[in-house]
Parts: structure tokens; sequence; C-alpha cells
């Protein structure tokens, strides 16, 4: 079973949800397993908003937090978009850089011996968690389009985390 990070594109003036675009989880956990060596990566970086300690209307206020929340909600105003921007191109660069179409993060750093030592069961079990390169790819690009057509003060971007 997939475990997804939701992005929400909210129109708060007319009240509606303009589109929700998923990002697999896994693909999120290799990202920041990538970044690791980086304090300062910009997923933890972001200026947010909690809406736990915040009221809406979220538009017009200033976020005072910073970074997604990986297990709750966080949302992105106008004054963040440009970091999300470079967020997600971040993320497409890392995925360009894939070879190949099916990515199994569990199992791609084993080497030949560690694989043999595997059993039929645990591998069966690793070879269900992955992700699909084009698939992300075109979830991210068509965030990136929604931020690049949609930036108005009006849209917030509420993100879900597990």
């Amino acid at each position: 079973m997939a475990v997804y990070h939701d992005f929400e594109f909210v129109d708060e003036r007319n009240d509606c949800v303009i589109a929700k675009i998923n990002i697999e989880d896994i693909f999120l956990d290799y990202v920041m397993e990538q970044q690791a060596y980086e304090v300062d990566c910009l997923y933890n970086l972001i200026p947010s908003i909690n809406p736990g300690y915040v009221k809406k209307s979220y538009k017009s206020k200033v976020p005072s937090d910073k970074g997604l929340n990986y297990c709750g909600i966080s949302v992105i105003n106008h004054y963040s978009f440009d970091y999300l921007k470079k967020i997600f191109l971040e993320w497409i660069d890392i995925l360009e850089k894939l070879d190949d179409e099916y990515y199994y993060p569990y199992l791609v750093d084993l080497n030949e011996d560690q694989l043999a030592e595997i059993s039929f069961e645990e591998m069966k079990g690793l070879k269900e968690t992955f992700f699909v390169k084009s698939e992300v790819l075109k979830k991210l690009n068509i965030c990136m389009h929604y931020l690049e057509t949609m930036n108005s003060p009006d849209i917030v971007i509420y993100y879900y985390g597990i």
C-alpha cells in the first residue's frame, strides 16, 4: 500500500480546491536521504504556517514557521511560493539523474553478496516499495505549472504529510 504526501491548491477567496496532487512517501524519503548531508535543505527552510496555531484565512498571513510537517499539515502561501518552486526543481533534478524508470530505494545500494543473502520473501517485500520516475516527474511538473500560473495572494497550498 502506497503512502502519499498531498499538495492541495486552494483558492481562499472562492473557497474551492483547484487541485490535489499526491507525491509518494517513498520518493520523499529517498529525497531526504539524498539530502541528508545538507543541514539546511530547502524542505526544512520553507516558510510555512501551522494551521493548528493560526486561524484562517492564510492568504495574507506572513509565515512564522519553517519547514513542511512530515506527519501533519503545513500551509504555504504566496510569501513562500519561490521556496516551493526551488524545492520542486530540486526534486525534479534528483529524478532526472536516475537511470531507471522504476526505482527501488531499498535495493539500489546492495551489492551482489548482500542481494544473494536476501530470501525470496524478503526480496518480494523490498520490491513492493518503489516509485515510478515518470509518474513522480509528471506530478511535480503539474505542481510547478500551478505555482507559475496561479501566483496569486488568493491561492494557498495545504501540504498534508502522512
